[in-house]
């Protein structure tokens, strides 16, 4: 039998679950930890990176409890998540700063300077309307899409900006901190409105990243939701941001003591923003 973990982390929580697949799939074991939502007089939303892996690291540790199983047999996990936040990290996959919640709608002046100029349709201009509608089959009319919250660390925190290493999903911070590999799936790469969707030219779009001034060294490689994001690497140790090394180091143990030592798989799409259970 072969065992694999899987993530889903929430608005408010992650769920664990362990699995066990032959010629069917049960579950074996499964636990649950919440987080914090904070809530800002400005219109932010934000959450602590750190309060997701302390959170991953204690329900993976008590799912162990659980069970027989030890992490030795677990040959793979896996990632789901709330969609549509940004997660801007360094090098080593820490983040930044706070993550903003797909909830975030600070971005509204960022958001008119940007597009709301000349003959518009639904608040947005013509123009940028017809050329994000001809590369990606949509557009981004809502403040609260990742592509203004990226433009407003970009006008008001530039500092973080400048130092900022990829920006990312929720699930993928996890797998960058997990496994060192920064990557997006296509789901979360759609959803920035900087996709390409036409047949032959799927990929990040540079025409429209000139056009709403995000810089591509900032954009992780794209990959399908099935495809090995690759193995738990040594970063999963590196020091939170902020945080003292002693703090770090009892995360990174609590990590090493409950998960696999084997290759982190994708294998579950993000959730649309908004479809909480």
């Amino acid at each position: 039998m072969q065992y694999l973990i899987a993530y889903d982390f929430g608005t408010t929580g992650v769920k664990t679950c362990l699995f066990g697949a032959e010629q069917d799939i049960r579950l074996i074991a499964s636990a649950y930890a919440g987080y914090g939502l904070y809530i800002l007089p400005d219109g932010g939303a934000e959450q602590d990176a750190d309060e997701w892996w302390d959170a991953m690291c204690r329900t993976t540790k008590t799912v162990f409890e659980k069970t027989d199983v030890t992490p030795a047999q677990v040959t793979g996990i896996s990632f789901c998540s709330q969609m549509q936040g940004m997660v801007l990290v360094d090098e080593y996959g820490r983040a930044m700063r706070r993550p903003m919640s797909y909830m975030d709608q600070r971005a509204s002046a960022e958001f008119k300077a940007c597009q709301t100029h000349g003959p518009c349709v639904s608040g947005v201009n013509i123009g940028m309307l017809l050329r994000s509608l001809r590369a990606t089959h949509a557009a981004s009319t809502s403040v609260k899409d990742p592509l203004w919250k990226y433009k407003w660390v970009q006008a008001h925190e530039p500092e973080i900006f400048q130092k900022a290493h990829k920006w990312l999903d929720v699930k993928e911070s996890l797998i960058a901190r997990a496994t060192g590999e920064f990557v997006m799936t296509r789901d979360s790469a759609y959803s920035t409105f900087l996709y390409d969707t036409r047949l032959g030219h799927e990929g990040w779009n540079e025409g429209l990243c000139r056009m709403y001034g995000v810089e591509t060294r900032h954009l992780a490689k794209i990959i399908e939701c099935t495809d090995v994001a690759g193995p738990r690497g040594s970063w999963a140790s590196a020091p939170a941001q902020g945080s003292t090394e002693a703090a770090a180091t009892r995360r990174s143990s609590a990590w090493a003591r409950a998960a696999p030592p084997s290759a982190a798989r994708i294998s579950i799409p993000a959730r649309p923003a908004g479809s909480e259970r």
